[in-house]
């Protein structure tokens, strides 16, 4: 059976797959124009990098094929309940607040005790 991890992992890989896939599809096309002399060497790697450029939405965030596998990927990894960076930074604010607090309510009750009754 499979875990929350292994699909995790598996979409992580998935979008790692599709960009060098991408890649190495558009490469092979364009070195085909460029062997049968429809394009210019200089002109095909020019074509590749506009393509690729297009694929990770270079100029705009989440823009291209990459941003949205990427959103699709934080959004199955939230519904797995796995935390991201900014979560635990928030709980680590969140936790040195509380202890903060707590901290200030054992001096009081410290100060009450050495007064007495």
């Amino acid at each position: 059976m499979k875990g929350p991890r292994d699909g995790a992992e598996q979409l992580i890989l998935l979008s790692i797959g599709v960009a060098h896939l991408t890649r190495e599809r558009a490469e092979a096309a364009v070195g085909e124009l460029v062997r049968k002399g429809q394009m210019g060497a200089d002109e095909g790697k020019q074509a590749v990098d506009d393509l690729m450029g297009r694929v990770r939405g270079d100029g705009a965030a989440g823009a291209g094929m990459m941003g949205r596998l990427e959103g699709g990927v934080q959004v199955a990894l939230r519904e797995l309940g796995v935390l991201t960076h900014s979560d635990i930074d928030d709980m680590q604010v969140r936790l040195a607040e509380l202890e903060h607090r707590v901290k200030l309510l054992e001096a009081v009750a410290d100060a009450d005790r050495a007064e007495g009754p």
